[in-house]
Order: C-alpha cells, then structure tokens, then sequence
C-alpha cells in the first residue's frame, strides 16, 4: 500500500509505524505542511496517517497552516482516502467533522490503560486491541486539549479520565487522542526538550518514568502494529471496481 504520513515537526526519530510499513514493503511519503511543502493529491494513497503535534488544533492565528491542513483533510475525506488522526490528529479531524476542540478540563500525562467501548470491541481497525482483556491496552497520553464526539460518529474506547479516547466516522476515518507510535528515545528526547512542561496529570507519572528502557515500550509497539494491521486491512481487500469508482469520482 502507498501512505501518507502528515507530521507536525521535522522527524527526528522513526515512531512504531517505520518496521510495521518497512516489513509489509509498503511505501511511505512525509508531508510537512507546516513548511509549507506542497499537497499531494489524495487519490494517489491508499491511506494517510496524521500525527500529533505540541500546538493546539483550533490556535489557527498561531499556527496559520491549521487551516491549510484541515482543507487537505477535507479533500482526503471527499476522495475516501482513509484516514488515522492521532492526537492533534484526531483533534484536526474532529474540527473538519464540525466538533468542539477545546482546553481540556482533564488534561493527560502517562502510561494509561484503554477501554474499548461495545462498538470498538466489533470495529475492524480497534478489535484486535481487546485482547488484552477487561483491564484494557496500554497506551501513552499526552494531552492538554480534548474533542467533542463529531455528530455521527461512533465513540470507540475511553480511559478512567476521559471518555472521549477514539471514534469512527463512516467507513473511512478513524481517530484516537492516545498515542501507540511513540518510541522510549523519542519520549526521553521530548521530555527533555520540553523542559517539564508536562499536562497536569495527578494521577499520571512522573516525566522520568519515559526516561529509561522499559517493556511496556514494546507493549506500546505491539499494539500499534495491532492497530494499523486492523486499519489497513479494512481497505486492503476492497474490489477494483471500489478503486475506478473512487477515481472517477474525484
């Protein structure tokens, strides 16, 4: 499959997408629009992947690519590209749905266990979490801002602070405010750029807890494998006359 992934800062570090895309042979494209570089027609990709960000979603008048990059996502959804919003990400896709983004009364920081909902438990690109059992899968938080659940939309996991953790919208777009695809150099490299800056999280961890190698890493790593092989096989199989029609239409 051909990706796009939209970043929100210059990689400096590979996130648990690069072996899971490097094992599959698919192929990979950055996008920086924040640079300014130029859109890509989204009927070339078989799917696209935004991914978090420190800037607030709706802080448009600082950030004045947001609404560049909410008007690419809007082409995306009208060529039924699909799409998975992570963080700022998802925070970017409930804004183009017409959801309230906002300061979160509950901001997170910290290793946390997710809950599917009934619906995320049958959702083809969420089910393969469950496995880890009632207790939920583990899963990083590291957010100050939250969404409303977009009109349509089907509310697919929660934790113990926030309900709203991931949704579905129609067949194409899936969002989740956790992050999987964060790696122990990288979290150890944005603590340490942050400078302890940290969403104030009482019942999170203390920054020094990402610092150090760590299993739930690769707990973390799996379950992102876990979630893009769900994703992507939603499309994988979808017939040829899906794709003339998807063209055709664009």
């Amino acid at each position: 499959m051909r990706i796009l992934q939209i970043q929100h800062w210059k990689p400096k570090f590979e996130f648990n997408t690069s072996d899971f895309f490097a094992a599959r042979g698919d192929e990979v494209d950055d996008l920086l629009l924040f640079a300014g570089e130029p859109e890509p027609d989204p009927i070339l990709y078989d799917a696209v992947i935004v991914y978090g960000g420190y800037m607030s979603a709706y802080d448009d008048e600082g950030n004045p690519w947001i609404p560049v990059e909410m008007r690419y996502l809007e082409r995306c959804l009208k060529a039924e590209t699909p799409i998975l919003g992570i963080c700022l990400g998802s925070q970017l896709l409930a804004r183009v749905l017409g959801a309230r983004v906002y300061k979160s009364p509950k901001p997170e920081f910290g290793f946390k266990r997710i809950v599917l909902s009934d619906e995320g438990r049958v959702d083809p690109a969420m089910k393969g979490l469950a496995a880890n059992g009632a207790g939920g899968f583990l899963a990083i938080e590291w957010h100050a801002d939250a969404w409303d659940l977009p009109a349509g939309a089907m509310r697919l996991a929660s934790d113990s602070a926030w309900e709203n953790q991931a949704f579905r919208y129609g067949p194409n777009i899936v969002a989740t405010q956790f992050h999987l695809e964060f790696t122990q150099p990288h979290m150890a490299w944005a603590i340490a750029k942050s400078g302890g800056e940290m969403p104030a999280d009482a019942a999170g961890e203390e920054p020094a807890a990402f610092a150090a190698p760590s299993p739930r890493y690769a707990e973390i790593q799996g379950n992102m494998e876990t979630l893009l092989s769900g994703f992507l096989g939603c499309y994988e199989a979808r017939p040829k006359e899906w794709i003339v029609s998807r063209t055709l239409s664009v």
